[in-house]
């Protein structure tokens, strides 16, 4: 859509980019604030409002600059979704298990989202997949309101006196907490710089249609699904979560190189599932692995904090690389990003714990 309307690759990258760039700077705050109050219902309602703006606005500009505003809103939409997975883990008793139920239940609306999306757009055009866009935040507002009142959660968990807990401060400089943080924004580097990036821009030149790219990107989602039910149900019990988290970044920075070298767009469906299945089982784990021992009443915060990094890579990842394609090709971007994923995958292999 942004190559139709005239806007330049280094452009598009900082589009893709600030979506990320407002959850960057706004999820942590929130997260501390949520926890404050102890309130997260009012934020999930302000967050589909927020939605709802920015599809309105893109049915009615095509300024680029303005863009990049709504596509900023649409990041102040999803900085919201600290208070969804920490309210949602806080009356869970499994964390592991919660993580992969959220983001099961995030990448199906995904699914539908993108592939009625697509199919909208290549019927009547892209104003009226922005228009599907504003009736979903509707729903989404609508539902949000129906959110039952918040309470503190009852569930076999560990309870500290009012007395320890007043004692008590939570400790951002917590490796956990810094290192599943890290290398989220590593995995959102490499995943805003092709699946949900580049790769619609390459699968465009190679002669891809709207359709045709809605369609790898629901077929990438579908994958994160398959992947979040696998793991839980089947590798954990043969694998460590650093086996697969390792194993999956490592996987993720091959199935990158291999994309300047496709020349017919249908192998792209095959790279964006395995994509899909490989960051699907990142997002998942770099969650748990920051969040999981943190106490419920700090959840907020940490999660805040945990976002708030990865957010860093969903705002470097797509501005470097559309930099980069800008200046010499597309093929060197794609590249540049395979080598970020296998720095990565190393610096994982010193710094994740084996347990």
């Amino acid at each position: 859509y942004l190559s139709e309307i005239g806007a330049t690759l280094t452009q598009a990258g900082l589009i893709v980019g600030s979506y990320g760039f407002t959850q960057m700077i706004l999820r942590f705050p929130l997260g501390v604030y949520a926890d404050h109050i102890g309130k997260k219902k009012i934020f999930i309602v302000l967050g589909m409002i927020t939605s709802l703006i920015s599809s309105l606005g893109f049915i009615f500009t095509q300024n680029v600059w303005l863009i990049l505003i709504l596509r900023s809103l649409a990041g102040v939409s999803a900085s919201f979704w600290v208070q969804i997975t920490s309210l949602y883990i806080n009356y869970s008793t499994d964390s592991t298990k919660a993580v992969s139920q959220l983001n099961f239940t995030n990448n199906l609306g995904l699914i539908i989202g993108i592939f009625l999306g697509g199919q909208v757009i290549s019927r009547f055009g892209y104003k009226y997949g922005f228009v599907l866009g504003a009736i979903l935040a509707v729903i989404g507002l609508v539902l949000s309101l129906l959110l039952p009142a918040e309470e503190p959660a009852q569930t076999n968990k560990i309870k500290i006196s009012e007395n320890n807990q007043n004692k008590r401060r939570f400790n951002f400089i917590d490796k956990g907490l810094i290192w599943g943080s890290i290398f989220a924004a590593f995995s959102q580097y490499l995943t805003f710089s092709t699946s949900q990036g580049f790769i619609a821009q390459h699968a465009d030149m190679l002669g891809a249609s709207a359709a045709e790219i809605s369609l790898m990107s629901t077929i990438n989602t579908i994958a994160r699904i398959i992947v979040i039910v696998l793991v839980y149900q089947v590798l954990l019990r043969f694998f460590t979560i650093k086996h697969i988290l390792v194993g999956s970044m490592l996987l993720y920075a091959l199935f990158i190189f291999f994309v300047p070298f496709i020349s017919n767009y249908y192998w792209l469906y095959l790279i964006m599932f395995l994509m899909g299945m490989s960051s699907g089982t990142q997002m998942t784990y770099f969650m748990d692995v920051a969040t999981r021992h943190i106490e419920s009443h700090y959840k907020s915060s940490a999660m805040g904090f945990y976002q708030a990094v990865y957010g860093i890579g969903m705002v470097v990842g797509p501005a470097i690389t559309g930099f980069v394609a800008d200046i010499s090709s597309i093929s060197l971007a794609f590249i540049s990003v395979g080598i970020v994923g296998l720095i990565s995958t190393v610096l994982m292999i010193v710094q994740l714990p084996n347990e």
